[in-house]
């Protein structure tokens, strides 16, 4: 199983596969509005540690794409998926699963 992420942008949603380019994704800001920056695909925990500093992405879903379709699950109100922001963008940070926070 491969994981995907999706973003609202006004009525439809945006998949983020591993190998999505061109697109941005928001991360949530001290001060509670949200900066977008273009997104990089998956890292795992470690790679995360040496890679960046931690963040919080703002993102609609969380998916799992199986041998013929995703199988999709709501991202809560307020709950955000682990990030690690890098100089080039954001990476979602994933091992079996993205960790909401």
């Amino acid at each position: 199983m491969q994981l995907v992420l999706a973003r609202r942008l006004n009525k439809r949603l945006i998949e983020l596969h591993d190998n999505t380019r061109g697109e941005t994704v928001g991360i949530l800001r001290r001060d509670g509005t949200y900066e977008y920056r273009s997104w990089l695909g998956f890292v795992d925990r470690n790679q995360a540690r040496h890679l960046g500093s931690p963040v919080k992405l703002q993102v609609a879903r969380v998916g799992y794409l199986g041998d013929t379709h995703i199988s999709w699950r709501d991202v809560s109100r307020g709950r955000h998926v682990q990030g690690c922001l890098t100089a080039a963008g954001v990476y979602a940070v994933a091992d079996w699963s993205v960790r909401l926070v």
